[in-house]
């Protein structure tokens, strides 16, 4: 594991070396920043937001800081990237974060989880519990095992006390349903808007099932990684986007957004649903 540290948009971040997003952030000085102008549109400073899936924290920095007032919780359960995630919250003066080290799931227990020792260049944002580093593709180094604390939203000590939530970001690799199945009595208290990976076939009717269960609906939002008008004005092109769904409950007012709603996983493949670009 060999760690190096950049400038980036939202500060100074310790970024692991042959990570797929560390690599985005070498280049570009951002990761995604279409769905950080999304949350600053949605969120004020005073929101509280749960963030399932912090990866390094290159979006959990950017949600601290648009939410300067209130509190993010995040959650990551492999542990060399969690430290990653700690020392960029605290690179950049983060006190309004709670970083917790653990699963989050269907079921409150314990989980053995992949790990290595992250020296292999790889997308270690593509991990998941169940899969380990081979969600997306083969794993080339080698693996071993070990426990990790998996929790639910609704068990979840650290957030038995919430008098708000705002906005629940989850990105856990294919699990979205067992983390929204987890967390029913927290989203039914707190009718936070919900932004959830949606990028599998195989997963989208679930979750999109979950969320219309529990009052939501939900919209597609696309996102191309690249922006013109990148932190470093790199002109260097990595094609790719992210598909995610926003999903609002029928209390919350939706903001006027070109959104269309996701009913369908052929919107996206067809091409109808088209990607937000900021210049």
């Amino acid at each position: 594991m060999q760690t190096y540290l950049e400038d980036c948009l939202w500060g100074k971040f310790l970024l692991l070396k042959g990570d797929f997003i560390s690599d985005h952030m070498q280049v570009y000085g951002e990761w995604s920043e279409a769905e950080v102008a999304l949350f600053r549109l949605l969120l004020t400073p005073e929101s509280t937001v749960v963030e399932v899936g912090s990866n390094i924290g290159t979006h959990a920095v950017a949600l601290a800081k648009l939410c300067a007032k209130g509190r993010i919780y995040c959650f990551e359960p492999q542990r060399p990237i969690f430290t990653l995630l700690c020392a960029n919250l605290a690179l950049n003066g983060i006190v309004n974060a709670h970083a917790l080290h653990c699963a989050v799931g269907g079921e409150a227990g314990e989980v053995e989880i992949e790990t290595s020792d992250y020296s292999q260049p790889f997308n270690y944002g593509s991990f998941s519990i169940d899969k380990g580093f081979s969600t997306e593709s083969a794993y080339a180094a080698g693996t071993w095992r070990e426990p990790v604390r998996l929790t639910t939203l609704d068990s979840e000590p650290a957030l038995r006390g919430l008098q708000r939530l705002d906005f629940l970001k989850i990105d856990v690799e294919g699990l979205e349903v067992p983390v929204l199945q987890g967390g029913e009595a927290l989203i039914r208290r707190h009718q936070p808007m919900i932004f959830c990976e949606a990028n599998k076939v195989e997963t989208f009717g679930a979750i999109t099932g979950a969320l219309r269960r529990q009052g939501y609906t939900p919209y597609w939002f696309a996102a191309q990684r690249f922006r013109e008008s990148n932190f470093k004005r790199s002109t260097r092109v990595i094609q790719g986007s992210d598909v995610n769904l926003i999903a609002f409950p029928a209390n919350r007012p939706r903001p006027a957004l070109d959104l269309i709603e996701a009913t369908s996983f052929d919107q996206i493949t067809s091409g109808q649903v088209k990607a937000f670009m900021l210049k």
